[in-house]
């Protein structure tokens, strides 16, 4: 492993080999005094190139070299070659050009290639590490000035490479700094015994467990370790380092696991424990762990331990893959973290592969191992359903196949601290569970003509999500009709919040209504039954109401109480004697069907025209077994008809419900985006069963308000995802003709707080 030095011993190193340079010069090439008066380009190259290769190991780039840092120097090089008028004095003068040209484009190619080719990124970022530093650049540089300027003077030639060669490859002041530095350690500071016991491997992982045996000093060294760095000897001449995942007390032993950090790089060698702290005069057995004292690892170790992800997301770990895991699902032990930060639809992540994958905690199951044949300790194993990869830039997640290995590392999903839940409720449905990973509605068509279900018990946001559902459809320019008989939609309670009043048709004029009521009481001869009840009057009333309004280019939602008009026929098809009342069923039918039909005189078409929203559907389209009126259930099945020939006319429904069973199936099989709230009875469950699974079906008794179990192609979710749901109060905003809403306000998502943006 390389040397480290503090920046105080690189300066030092860097002024002792300018010191040696000056009087190698002025004792073989005329004197110190000539040094700082230079009329040859000889010279000025000389100097520029050691001074270069100082500061570069030094200074600049004293552990490694980033591709910027290479791009830096090959600019630097190519202008000052294409400066020099006097170019035949310096032998290869043209190969130094066409290097430094070479290292400018491979710098340029690597920065293209690093986020879409993994193998070009590796190749080109080695070239750039071991070609493309300043220490082999101006090496070059140096090395072929000293042969051009100097080929006369041997002397200085042969001290020159000899300079260099104890430079660059061997290091041989910073050794001796090094070696100083250790001595003058041992001088001032007594042996600190770090080891706390012997480490075990478990099976052919990178786990390690430490038995710390209960000692006042062993005890007093851990004590305060929670998230310290531990080193473990792996084998004859090295340490590996790790961080704690979880410690059990025992009656005689304390017993801490840790995770090795999966980088070659961090192994560090017997000669160089003092890099990390270690000062030990034996040699230890294999096995042996330490904690370290972070203040006292060097900074350029330190460095690489905090560019490696396990030590970099400590604080976000929480366990790790089981055994039994498989390609949709995971279980991990919960290890390091607050029981309150995991629950029902915590977003986790873990790798497959060296990618990124999340899943969503959808179960959690106790568990107990033994420590010894005597002891026996319990412990929390968490499911979770894989989701994918979330795409920050297009807001959906991708699919990922394959599963995870076992005991890769799971860690909770960061966030920003502040999440915009105004832009949010704009631009999305929802987001993933305390997190700012929004899930927007990404075919609006697709939701409508491929139909949409919303299914919750009472009170748990169906309506709220409703009307952001109809403020979205509305804003792609789709008519929606409502048919509403809680007579809630054209209210302030409303639609009047989410939508301009101006753009709502609020039912049938009430004097319609009236006239209506006064046809349907219309009576005529026993054997005429078209004379009898107003069913022709309500026909056309309706087809001349619902083709106005789609054909209104000022109205954007009809709402309509199918409850309030009264509609009657004759009673039988023989000899009439009296009128019966047409079912809320059938008048869903018959307005249902007048919508399909001014669709379809429209023509076809392969987006959304209307959406019609059947809010209470378990009354509107009622399951067989649990229709009022016999002839309903043909009327259902007529409405779910509609439904069914309406796609490639442009038209689709919501089905809103909080009575699952009670809706006919022949609907709801045809809607492909379900939102499902909170839901309790055995047969919803079941039915939803067959679109989310059950793992996920067994969760809808326990989902918080505002949650919802949503998939379908109009969300973009081809698998189950638990989703929070926008807060109403950053979609209303309207009241009446006034926006209500006229500021973001952002939450902590970890504490729900929420901050106003003033």
């Amino acid at each position: 492993m390389k040397r480290q030095l503090s920046q105080l011993q690189r300066l030092l190193a860097a002024g002792i080999y300018i010191f040696i340079i000056v009087m190698i010069y002025g004792l073989l090439n005329g004197g110190i005094a000539d040094i700082l008066n230079q009329s040859e380009a000889a010279s000025v190259w000389f100097f520029s190139g050691i001074l270069l290769i100082i500061m570069g190991m030094y200074v600049t780039e004293p552990y490694f070299s980033s591709p910027t840092d290479t791009l830096s120097n090959s600019i630097s090089l190519i202008l000052v070659l294409l400066a020099i008028t006097n170019r035949q004095e310096l032998k290869g003068y043209v190969e130094l050009l066409v290097y430094a040209v070479c290292m400018f484009i491979l710098s340029i190619f690597h920065m293209i290639v690093k986020n879409y080719n993994e193998k070009a990124k590796r190749i080109s970022f080695w070239c750039l590490k071991h070609l493309g530093s300043s220490k082999t650049m101006f090496s070059v540089v140096y090395l072929v000035s000293a042969f051009s300027f100097f080929r006369d003077n041997i002397p200085m030639l042969f001290a020159a490479i000899a300079l260099w060669i104890c430079m660059v490859p061997i290091g041989l002041v910073e050794g001796i700094i090094a070696k100083f530095s250790q001595l003058m350690g041992i001088i001032k500071e007594k042996d600190i015994d770090s080891c706390i016991g012997v480490a075990i491997k478990n099976s052919e992982s990178n786990l390690y467990t430490i038995s710390v045996p209960k000692t006042d000093k062993k005890e007093k060294l851990v004590s305060l370790s929670r998230n310290s760095v531990y080193a473990v000897k792996v084998d004859s001449d090295s340490y590996s380092l790790g961080i704690e995942t979880q410690r059990k007390n025992l009656i005689d032993s304390i017993w801490i696991s840790i995770m090795l950090l999966d980088d070659a790089e961090l192994e560090i060698t017997l000669n160089d424990l003092e890099d990390i702290g270690i000062n030990i005069n034996y040699t230890e057995n294999l096995g042996a762990a330490h904690v370290l004292n972070e203040g006292k690892i060097k900074q350029s170790i330190l460095e690489q331990l905090k560019s490696s992800t396990i030590f970099k997301e400590r604080d976000d770990f929480i366990g790790f893959v089981l055994p039994e895991s498989n390609v949709s699902t995971i279980r991990f032990n919960t290890c390091k973290i607050d029981e309150t930060r995991l629950t029902e639809g915590t977003i986790v992540k873990t790798h497959i592969a060296g990618s990124e994958v999340l899943y969503q905690v959808f179960n959690g199951i106790t568990k107990i191992a033994s420590n010894s044949a005597d002891s026996e300790y319990g412990y929390m194993c968490a499911v979770a359903r894989k989701l994918g990869h979330y795409d920050v830039e297009h807001h959906e997640i991708k699919h990922v196949n394959w599963t995870p290995k076992v005991y890769e590392p799971v860690y909770l999903c960061k966030v920003k601290r502040n999440v915009d839940l105004q832009e949010i409720a704009t631009t999305s449905i929802g987001r993933l569970p305390g997190s700012d990973m929004s899930i927007p509605i990404k075919n609006i068509n697709a939701l409508v003509t491929h139909n949409t279900a919303v299914l919750g018990i009472l009170g748990v946001g169906k309506s709220c999500l409703t009307f952001e559902l109809i403020k979205k459809v509305v804003a792609a320019g789709i008519k929606v009709i409502c048919l509403d008989i809680t007579n809630q939609y054209a209210s302030n309670n409303g639609l009047y919040r989410y939508i301009p009043e101006t753009k709502i048709v609020s039912d049938l004029l009430q004097c319609k209504i009236d006239e209506l009521e006064t046809q349907s009481r219309r009576t005529g001869t026993s054997d005429s039954k078209s004379s009898w009840g107003n069913v022709e009057k309500f026909k056309k009333l309706m087809e001349s109401e619902v083709s106005g309004f789609i054909d209104a280019n000022n109205k954007s939602v009809m709402v309509l109480n199918p409850e309030k008009y009264i509609v009657r026929r004759a009673a039988t098809d023989f000899k009439i004697t009296e009128l019966k009342d047409v079912s809320l069923v059938e008048k869903v039918q018959i307005i249902s069907e007048i919508v399909l039909k001014k669709c379809m005189d429209l023509g076809q078409i392969d987006k959304a025209r209307c959406c019609v929203v059947y809010e209470e559907a378990h009354s509107l389209t009622p399951e067989f077994n649990s229709v009022v009126v016999k002839d309903d259930n043909s009327h259902a099945n007529g409405t779910a008809k509609v439904i069914l020939q309406g796609r490639k006319y442009g038209l689709g429904c919501i089905i809103v419900t909080q009575r699952t069973a009670n809706v006919t199936k022949s609907i709801l099989n045809q809607c492909n985006t379900i939102f499902a709230l909170r839901v309790f009875d055995d047969t919803g469950k079941s039915f939803l069963e067959n679109y989310i699974g059950k793992d996920y079906s067994d969760t809808l008794p326990t989902l918080e308000e505002r949650h919802a179990i949503a998939i379908g192609k109009g969300i973009g979710l081809k698998q189950p995802v638990i989703l929070q749901l926008n807060d109403m109060k950053y979609l209303q905003t309207y009241e009446g003709e006034e926006e209500i809403v006229e500021k973001n306000e952002y939450i902590d998502v970890e504490t729900e707080e929420i901050t106003p943006n003033l």
